[in-house]
């Protein structure tokens, strides 16, 4: 039989977790090893629909018929009966090992669950029906118009206490079904209000100083003109946040599937379908898995012990290093270089540290590149595979930098005061690079020529650019360079790295292109 209707006499079931596509690795967020997942049912299920499941500490809650009606038809159930909130103890491997007993705080005559739980903030949000007056509410009708809202609880020495409602229940429509962040700041929830894009719209609203913003549809992207449902947002153990979510509005295997997506979710980002033997020919929807667990719930009705049953999957919990570092040496003397910009797979830029080190790289969701570039070094580029940071505990790795031997490298900001060759603070950047690179590599030896353009006389132009590559070498030498291993030579304006010779009509740019130091590396 199909899966309870949501906000009718069949409660739409409670949320979950996170999941994979069963069968396959979930590539981009890596969460699982692929090939892993193993499916069973779970012994509490029932003849009739069992749902809903949600983790609280030690024990799972879901919900479902009555243990005094069993035996009636399940038509007869959805019509006259409503689901109640049960709870049994589970062990260190999701097996439940209690007996199933129903949470006698949230015991009403209506519907009851299912439930969403915050580890962080201890509250408890649970779907309820609005408490109707029998006499005006005739049994034929149950099904058609009940309505849901959202309820907080908190644990009070053993016992759940009502301590709020979400503001933004409201007896015109259904409001239910709950799925929290971790830490507990937005509250994703199915509703069929007025103004949504189908059937049953997912949204969300954001805590803010304690209060609870107005809703907001999730938009088209997410919901369609069927039923978008059973929500849940994963925490960030398991490779970032998702939103996970049931839908039957979309092509999938059959009935209501899964899909999910990055959470926040931004307009056009990819949704992805759930493979089998998670998604099925019939319905599936709540996926729960615990913090740091290797096994979590799902609900399906394909054929098993009831209409509806709750099913565990094990799966193997794909590790991620704590320590992520990233490390920039000189291949030559087998040094770090410090303060190299590293771009990064987010395309982040950072700056080694004084061990050539980047720490604290982020785990790349896909293969992808990072790059360097540093003064005097051949720039470099490496593909970075996310398979690699799998599995282990730390993630080191190294960018070798090779340094630029018997070639010219132009200095391009060492600049000077006109008709001066004092070194001015631009150029003393520049010269300090040198400086770095002449230490990161001891045995090298460098020459340096200074170079002016055309204008003004010859012989003056030649006097001016030597003493200018005295004033360079000077400065090189007074910040620790042994000075037996630079020269320095002014040639004028005897090689000119353009037209613009005597006589020769140029703009102020092409004058600049002839205004240069050199060095060469040897």
């Amino acid at each position: 039989m199909k899966a309870p209707k949501l906000f009718s006499i069949s409660l739409p079931i409670a949320f979950a977790c996170f999941t994979l596509s069963a069968g396959a690795q979930l590539k981009h967020s890596l969460v699982f090893n692929d090939s892993t997942i193993r499916v069973s049912e779970i012994k509490t299920n029932t003849i009739h629909s069992d749902f809903g499941p949600c983790v609280v500490g030690d024990t799972l809650y879901f919900t479902s018929y009555s243990d005094k009606i069993f035996g009636k038809t399940d038509a007869k159930l959805r019509a006259n009966a409503f689901y109640d909130l049960y709870k049994a103890r589970i062990d260190g491997n999701g097996n439940a090992v209690g007996k199933r007993e129903i949470v006698k705080e949230f015991y009403t005559q209506y519907h009851d669950g299912p439930v969403a739980y915050c580890a962080k903030t201890g509250e408890l949000f649970v779907t309820q029906s609005y408490d109707i007056d029998p006499p005006t509410f005739p049994e034929s009708l149950k099904a058609k118009t009940i309505r849901l809202h959202i309820m907080i609880a908190v644990n009070n020495h053993g016992k759940w206490e009502r301590i709020t409602d979400f503001p933004f229940s409201n007896p015109a429509y259904s409001v239910g079904h709950p799925a929290i962040t971790e830490n507990g700041d937005t509250l994703i929830f199915s509703s069929d209000m007025p103004g949504g894009y189908g059937q049953t719209d997912l949204y969300y609203s954001i805590r803010k100083e304690g209060k609870w913003q107005n809703p907001v549809n999730l938009g088209p992207g997410i919901n369609t003109p069927g039923k978008e449902e059973f929500s849940f947002i994963t925490d960030k153990n398991l490779g970032g946040s998702y939103l996970l979510f049931a839908s039957n509005g979309r092509e999938g295997l059959g009935g209501l599937d899964l899909y999910f997506t990055k959470f926040p979710y931004q307009d056009g980002a990819t949704i992805e379908h759930f493979l089998a033997p998670i998604n099925s020919k019939e319905d599936d929807f709540d996926l729960v898995v615990p913090i740091d667990a290797e096994f979590g719930y799902f609900t399906s009705n394909r054929p098993g012990t009831g209409a509806d049953d709750v099913y565990k999957f094990n799966f193997k919990r794909i590790i991620k290093p704590s320590i992520t570092e990233m490390y920039v040496f000189n291949i030559k003397t087998r040094r770090p270089i410090p303060n190299v910009p590293v771009v990064l797979c987010n395309n982040q830029t950072l700056k080694t540290d004084s061990l050539g080190r980047i720490a604290k790289l982020p785990v790349p969701e896909k293969d992808c590149k990072v790059s360097a570039s540093s003064f005097g070094y051949r720039d470099i580029t490496k593909l970075i595979t996310a398979e690699k940071f799998l599995n282990r505990k730390e993630f080191r790795d190294t960018l070798w930098m090779d340094p630029i031997i018997r070639q010219k490298i132009i200095l391009r900001n060492i600049l000077y005061d006109f008709d001066k060759w004092d070194i001015l603070p631009e150029s003393a950047r520049e010269l300090d690079l040198l400086v770095a690179y002449m230490k990161e590599n001891p045995e090298m030896k460098v020459d340096l020529g200074s170079h002016t353009d055309s204008r003004g006389n010859d012989n003056y132009n030649l006097i001016l650019s030597q003493k200018r590559a005295d004033s360079a070498i000077q400065y090189i030498v007074s910040k620790g360079i042994d000075a037996g291993r630079i020269t320095g030579k002014g040639y004028g304006e005897s090689q000119l790295v353009n037209k613009c010779a005597n006589g020769v009509v140029c703009d102020p740019e092409e004058h600049h292109q002839n205004r240069r130091t050199e060095i060469f590396i040897q």
